[in-house]
C-alpha cells in the first residue's frame, strides 16, 4: 500500500502505463438500459436489478465501509470512479500517466455469479457498449478491457469478435469461475482471443470465495474481510499451474495472460515447484515441451498492485531480482483503498527497470497500438 496520494510531486520521467483503474457506474445496471432490448430492459425493471459497489455478504464488507478512496470521489458527491473526467484529472494528469486500461467490476461480478447465464450475455454486451459510447471518447489515455460472459464460453467469444476489433480495447477482462483456466471449457474464448490479439487479463471480481461458481478459498470459506483479502490470490496460483500444465499455451501459441491484483510474490515459489515437477514428471504431460518458467516468461506476466512489504525492504528487492522486472506490468489500482501511486512504487528499481515495468512491459503484453 502506497501513502502517495493524487496532487503530491511525482518524479516520472519514463512513460506510465497503468494495467488496472477500476470506473464504476453509478445507476448500474440502469445506466446501460439504452444498450439493451426493451423485453430485456422490462425484465430488469421488474426484478428491480441492481448491482452495487461491492459484490459481498455483510460478513466480508470493508471494515472501514467501502473498497473506495474518499478523496477520489468527484465534486458531485459520487462514487469514487464514476466521473470519467474527474479521474483522468485526479490520477492521469496528477501522475503522469499516459494510459489506463479500464477494468468494471460490476459487470465482472454479473458474469461470475451475480447474473444468470442469459442475463449474463446481454448485460456484458451492454455495459461494453455503454464504456466503448460513454467514456472511451473522453481521454485518449483511456483504453478498455472488455468483459465477457464467462458463463457461457460461444457467447463469450461472439461478444469478442463482436467489438474485439475496436482499437479503445487492449484486453479481454474473463471472470473466473470455478473452473481451472487451463480447462478446456474455455477454448472457444482462448481462441477468439487469440484470433483478435487481445490478451486475457485475469483479475478478482468481487464474488471470489463468497458465491456458488465464483473461484473458492482452499480450506474453507474465509472468516473476515481481511482474512480473505489475504488469500484472495490462491485461485491464481492454481490457475497459473493448470494453463501451463494442461498444454493450453502449446495449443494457443499466440495467447498471452495478464494476472492482475494478485500480487507477484507467490511467483516465484510456484515456478520453482513447477519446474522440479516437470523435471521429474514430465512423462505424465508430453504436451509441456519446455520448462514451465519458459512458458510464463514468454506468455505472462504480472501487475504490481498490492506490493507486498516485507520489514526488511532489501528482501522484496532480491525477490524482485529473483523474479525479474521483465514479468512486472505497474498497476495503481485506483480508486481503491489500497492503491499504489506511481512515484512512490519500486522506487529502488534502476531507471531501466522501471521503464520495464512502467510501460515496456505493457505495451508487450496488451494490444495498445
Amino acid at each position: 500500500m502506497s501513502d502517495a496520494r493524487p496532487g503530491e510531486a511525482e518524479d516520472a520521467p519514463h512513460p506510465i502505463i497503468d494495467c488496472d483503474v477500476h470506473p464504476y457506474v453509478p445507476e448500474g445496471i440502469r445506466s446501460v438500459f439504452p444498450y439493451m432490448t426493451e423485453a430485456w430492459r422490462q425484465r430488469f425493471i421488474r426484478k428491480r436489478a441492481a448491482v452495487g459497489t461491492e459484490a459481498r455478504s455483510l460478513r466480508f464488507l470493508h471494515p472501514n465501509g467501502t473498497v473506495g478512496r474518499e478523496d477520489a470521489r468527484p465534486p458531485n458527491g459520487g462514487a469514487a470512479g464514476s466521473d470519467p473526467g474527474f479521474l483522468c484529472a485526479h490520477l492521469l494528469d496528477a501522475h503522469g500517466i499516459d494510459i489506463a486500461v479500464l477494468n468494471n467490476l460490476q459487470i465482472g461480478a454479473i458474469c461470475t455469479a451475480l447474473g444468470s447465464t442469459d442475463e449474463s450475455i446481454v448485460l456484458a454486451s451492454a455495459f461494453n457498449d455503454f464504456f466503448l459510447q460513454e467514456w472511451m471518447p473522453r481521454d485518449r489515455r483511456l483504453k478498455f478491457a472488455m468483459s465477457v460472459p464467462s458463463q457461457d464460453p460461444e457467447a463469450s467469444a461472439a461478444e469478442i469478435r463482436r467489438i474485439g476489433a475496436r482499437p479503445e480495447i487492449a484486453a479481454i477482462a474473463l471472470p473466473s469461475l470455478n473452473i481451472l483456466l487451463g480447462n478446456r471449457y474455455w477454448w472457444p474464448i482462448y481462441r477468439a482471443a487469440q484470433d483478435m490479439g487481445l490478451p486475457i487479463l485475469l483479475h478478482v471480481t468481487g464474488p471470489d470465495s463468497i458465491y456458488h461458481g465464483a473461484p473458492n478459498s482452499a480450506g474453507g470459506q474465509p472468516d473476515t474481510y481481511v482474512e480473505r483479502y489475504v488469500t484472495i490470490g490462491q485461485p491464481a496460483e492454481s490457475c497459473l499451474n493448470s494453463i501451463v500444465f494442461s498444454g493450453t499455451l502449446e495449443k494457443f501459441t499466440a495467447l498471452k495472460f495478464l494476472f492482475v491484483e494478485y500480487g507477484f510474490a507467490w511467483v516465484v515459489p510456484l515456478l520453482w515447484r513447477m519446474d522440479r515437477a516437470w523435471r521429474e514428471l514430465r512423462h505424465e504431460v508430453p504436451w509441456v515441451r519446455k520448462p514451465p518458467t519458459d512458458y510464463v516468461r514468454d506468455r505472462m506476466a504480472f501487475a504490481t498492485q498490492p506490493i507486498d512489504e516485507p520489514a526488511d525492504p532489501r528482501d522484496l528487492d532480491r525477490m524482485i531480482a529473483m523474479l525479474g522486472t521483465d514479468l512486472l506490468c505497474f498497476s495503481t489500482d485506483y480508486p481503491h483503498w489500497d492503491n499504489d501511486m506511481p512515484g512512490a512504487t519500486l522506487r529502488s528499481l534502476p531507471a531501466a527497470d522501471r521503464r520495464k515495468v512502467f510501460s515496456e512491459n505493457a505495451r508487450r503484453m496488451l494490444r495498445l497500438s
